[in-house]
């Protein structure tokens, strides 16, 4: 009989090094924000990562908000209004650092579900998320405040601690996690987190973050000094692997070449990790350097021209959709739908 330990470690070994390292960061984020100690957030007073550390709801727009409401909501959230300007900062120069190596909601998802055997797991990579994504973030911003409904009804920001919370036996985790919103909201990480394919349906969907920070990886791209899921057309053959592989359903094969849609992409290397091509980096733009002398008859090979090669998001798939059942996709969208209504019922009455 193999010894199972052996087989896990065998499995590890065969995970890329880039991989395994954003691993490890997204357990060690983990640790220090979630779990029965929360040791980042009781440095800053907090048992969760609401109140002071909240990077959801500062922003929010409600009827007749004033700016000195504004400045209230953002001195309440002080150190979650720096940690989101940081964020921001750091993908404006490297990408989305943030969301793909170092949030411990999205990376806990992402954990679970990849523990799990694909033939339970949902695909909503091939969705039109640049639509779905933003069109969320204007109910968000702007409707759900509207008309009563608070941020933290809908937020994994507050589930998942709760979750682990409940996990280590919390009374408050198991409180929340048995009551109306907390069903709710469970159901919600379970669908789009635990059972989705790659584990980010949520990150790519109904997180804020992730769609503020997705506007910013779009800047960002259009210099050539930041650092980017970049493509050597020259080298791309079109096989498609990146694009199946891809987590967030970022890539896209338009003529036989490689397309990233920035605001999806997390940067999360796993794209050139399975490119036996060398055609994808996450890198900063070719700069031509040419050497000075070429020694006579030796042969010189140019560098490749890496570039951002992006796509406008229309309604096509990213992800082949053959053998999709469609009869799940309705379910799938009936049962999301009744969710939301559900919880806005709950919180309106």
């Amino acid at each position: 009989m193999k010894n199972p330990f052996k087989i896990a470690l065998q499995r590890w070994n065969d995970v890329p090094k880039v991989q395994r390292f954003r691993y490890a960061t997204i357990l060690v984020s983990c640790i220090l924000f979630l779990g029965p100690l929360t040791i980042l957030p009781n440095l800053a007073g907090n048992s969760d990562l609401c109140g002071r550390l909240c990077m959801r709801r500062f922003y929010l727009y409600f009827p007749n908000m004033s700016l000195d409401d504004f400045a209230t909501h953002v001195s309440a959230a002080m150190i979650g209004v720096i940690a989101f300007g940081l964020i921001l900062l750091t993908t404006l120069f490297f990408g989305r650092i943030w969301c793909g190596f170092l949030c411990p909601v999205g990376g806990f998802s992402e954990l679970v579900s990849r523990l799990l055997n694909d033939r339970w797991k949902i695909e909503f990579r091939w969705l039109p998320q640049f639509q779905i994504r933003y069109s969320y973030l204007g109910t968000y911003l702007i409707v759900l405040p509207a008309i009563g409904v608070s941020a933290c009804t809908l937020c994994n920001f507050v589930t998942v601690p709760r979750l682990v919370e409940a996990m280590s036996g919390g009374a408050g985790g198991l409180a929340f996690i048995f009551s109306a919103v907390g069903l709710v909201n469970l159901s919600l990480l379970l669908l789009l987190g635990f059972f989705s394919s790659k584990g980010r349906a949520y990150c790519q969907f109904m997180c804020p973050i992730g769609a503020i920070d997705g506007i910013v990886n779009s800047f960002g791209a259009r210099f050539r000094s930041t650092h980017r899921i970049r493509v050597a057309k020259e080298r791309c053959t079109g096989c498609n692997v990146c694009a199946r592989n891809c987590m967030c359903g970022a890539i896209k094969m338009i003529d036989k070449v490689a397309t990233v849609e920035q605001s999806s992409c997390m940067d999360c290397h796993e794209c050139v990790d399975v490119c036996d091509w060398n055609a994808i980096e996450w890198t900063t733009a070719s700069r031509h350097k040419e050497p000075k002398r070429i020694k006579k008859g030796t042969e010189i090979f140019p560098d490749p021209d890496w570039q951002v090669i992006t796509f406008k998001p229309r309604f096509e798939p990213v992800i082949e959709s053959k053998g999709i059942n469609w009869m799940r996709v309705v379910n799938l969208t009936l049962i999301l739908g009744f969710t939301t209504m559900l919880t806005v019922a709950v919180v309106v009455h």
